[in-house]
């Protein structure tokens, strides 16, 4: 009896104690905590103290829980956090359920991970999975207790994927109110999304204001349409137009109009590209640039190399590869800017190449190729016509002994012209010329041992070669001249040439092998048998039959740090024909500097540099300049500021033109929204 009544005092103990400090639901909910109790009558759980819950991908811990079974609906209070991914909401109370997601949140703060977003309100409705209503709320992409910049509401309504709609909203610098809307929408989502972008403002061509607005029309296409005012030269229009679609297709399209009411007429542009892969053998491509005036870019362009060029071309081209051939048909049309008319412009189209590679003839070491081109020649005032340009070749290759090489070729090139609209009337001409040559190389190569940081191993490569070219001489006079192929330039040639490379073997640090260019020289001569060298610019350069020395050069030997050089020296006057040259440094906290000369003798003599500074964190200095030895002068220079914070930052670009009104812009960006305006400094 004694033994039945101490079972019967531990059962009911048992049945009063809590339940373990874990539990898991019929739906998959699994809860954990200090304590844990179950009241059956109303189906819940009751958890205190280090209360964790998860469900779907989710996880709940607060100070203390209850969860319906019946229904799936939740309350925590004390400490509330709510992970989802790398999204978190804080709050001081929730009540929520976990099928529906829909809730009550009490001071709650949420934040969305990619994109930044901070959201906080002392009363805010999950009204969806991804939506919530929020009273007396406010939202900023800005870190800290005091963010940079936030929005206010009196109510707001967010749709993550989507936007914030606020009403009676208030902009906030720190904590002073600086800007009052009655309505605002501001994109909150990890994808794209349409709306309006705040306008950039300047001095450019008088006072500058443009109003940009943001379209996303599909997942792979979008396009931003901008309004530009400049009370000097009009009102404009303009598009930016993007596109990935299928089968390899993408592209650009940027169409620019304004109604200069300076010249009381409408000026515009068109830019744009395209691409597609029709198949694994078959490509094009198009490009465009072109204008409706020859003085659209001289007085609207802001960028250096655009605002002075002489030409715009616009070209279509379509490609078929086979094993062994490849066929390119293409269609070119030129601008002249610098011509009155664009009538006695001369177009190319079509041109239709065809190029059969080199292809062994039997077992033998010879290999045969053939090269041909036809082109129509097309202006609406002068000579036009078409012209055949066909060259086959024999090739002969031979390894003669370990590192030498040689090859010697024949051709025979083929030019046939069919020309009308001369004064003389139409005509037919052809000329056949053979083409000789010969090449040796050698190629030395060794690999040193380096202790350069993870550099292992340098190896140096060789390469000295001598080549033969011969072309005889015909007067060419009699051809017609559509460009610079119909004055083949007659050789008795020898050239000759050193190069030198520089590879760079590195350890990653998985332990696996990383090969880098260091360092290419390559220095080269030619040397004319006949003691008349004759050149396509030069015409003719009698009694100098050694050529300009030329000398190349790319150097990388420190990760940021690079050299480039291309210079021709003349023996005879002993001093440059032409030089390129450039070098260009930065580190790893974006400091960055670079300075390029370009010279060629009687044409070109300018230098150019760049400099960015940010040692003044958080602001970021920007310099270029391009100066002209030949005038004496700066041709342009760009200033520009930019200080920037996590959230936001603002460019401040002065552009100074030595022949144009001076320009000025800013540029402000909120993190989220993006740049404001389509001001590019750099």
């Amino acid at each position: 009896m004694r033994y039945q009544t101490s079972q019967i005092l531990a059962g009911i103990i048992i049945l009063l104690l809590p339940l373990a400090s874990a539990a898991e639901t019929p739906d998959g909910v699994k809860i954990t905590a200090d304590s844990i109790g179950y009241d059956k009558k109303e189906e819940t759980y009751r958890a205190n103290g280090s209360v964790r819950i998860e469900w779907n991908g989710a996880v709940l811990t607060a100070d203390g829980a209850t969860l319906r079974d019946r229904d799936s609906q939740a309350t925590a209070a004390g400490n509330v956090l709510i992970e989802k991914g790398e999204d978190t909401l804080r709050a001081d109370a929730v009540s929520l359920n976990l099928e529906t997601q829909l809730g009550q949140i009490t001071n709650g703060a949420l934040f969305i991970k990619r994109g930044n977003f901070h959201l906080s309100g002392a009363e805010m409705q999950k009204t969806g999975e991804n939506d919530y209503r929020i009273k007396k709320g406010f939202f900023t992409t800005c870190d800290g207790r005091v963010p940079s910049w936030k929005f206010s509401a009196s109510e707001l309504d967010v749709t993550r994927e989507e936007y914030a709609v606020g009403k009676n909203a208030v902009f906030y610098i720190k904590d002073f109110p600086v800007m009052y809307l009655p309505y605002i929408v501001y994109p909150v989502a990890t994808e794209r999304q349409s709306g309006f972008l705040i306008p950039s403002v300047g001095s450019r061509n008088g006072f500058f204001l443009q109003i940009p607005y943001y379209l996303v029309i599909s997942p792979s296409q979008d396009v931003t349409f901008y309004t530009d005012v400049q009370t000097k030269k009009g009102v404009g229009l303009g598009a930016d137009y993007r596109y990935i679609l299928r089968a390899g297709s993408q592209g650009e399209l940027k169409p620019y109009l304004i109604y200069d009411w300076d010249r009381d007429m409408v000026r515009g542009s068109l830019k744009g590209t395209h691409q597609q892969t029709l198949s694994p053998t078959l490509f094009f491509r198009t490009d465009l640039d072109m204008t409706l005036d020859r003085d659209f870019y001289e007085d609207y362009s802001e960028e250096s190399g655009e605002y002075n060029r002489q030409y715009l071309e616009s070209t279509a081209f379509l490609t078929k590869h086979w094993e062994r051939h490849a066929l390119t048909t293409e269609v070119k049309y030129y601008q002249d800017l610098y011509a009155d008319s664009n009538g006695a412009t001369l177009q190319n189209y079509p041109a239709v190449t065809f190029t059969s590679f080199k292809q062994q003839v039997a077992a033998t070491p010879f290999y045969i190729s053939f090269d041909s081109n036809f082109t129509n020649f097309h202006r609406e005032h002068g000579v036009k016509g078409v012209r055949f340009d066909l060259q086959p070749t024999l090739t002969y290759y031979a390894s003669l002994g370990g590192v030498l090489e040689g090859s010697a070729w024949f051709g025979y090139r083929e030019r046939i012209y069919s020309t009308y609209g001369s004064n003389s009337g139409d005509s037919f001409d052809e000329m056949g010329l053979p083409v000789v040559g010969a090449s040796l190389s050698a190629t030395f190569s060794r690999v040193y041992d380096a202790a350069w940081g993870r550099m292992k191993k340098i190896k140096h490569i060789v390469m000295p070669q001598i080549d033969y070219s011969y072309m005889p001489y015909e007067n060419q006079d009699d051809l017609p001249f559509f460009d610079y192929k119909d004055r083949l330039v007659p050789q008795n040639m020898v050239s000759y040439s050193i190069t030198n490379y520089l590879t760079g073997k590195y350890l990653s640090e998985d332990g696996t092998s990383l090969y880098a260019d260091l360092a290419y020289f390559r220095i080269s001569q030619g040397y004319e048998i006949s003691d008349t060298r004759r050149d396509v610019l030069a015409v003719v350069d009698d009694q100098r039959p050694f050529t300009d020395i030329r000398t190349e050069a790319r150097i990388n030997l420190l990760k940021r740090l690079s050299l480039d050089l291309d210079s021709r020296f003349n023996p005879y006057e002993v001093r440059f024909t032409t030089a390129n040259t450039g070098i260009s440094a930065s580190d790893s906290r974006g400091n960055s500097a670079g300075v390029s000369y370009r010279f060629s003798r009687n044409e070109v003599d300018y230098l150019e540099g760049r400099l960015t500074a940010s040692y003044l964190q958080p602001f970021t200095f920007h310099y270029a300049s391009r100066y002209s030895f030949d005038s004496g002068r700066f041709l342009e220079s760009v200033y520009a500021m930019e200080y920037k914070q996590k959230c936001w930052s603002v460019i401040l670009t002065y552009h100074d033109r030595f022949d144009k009104n001076n320009s000025f812009l800013i540029s402000f960006t909120l993190s989220g929204i993006g740049a404001l305006g389509k001001v590019k400094a750099f």
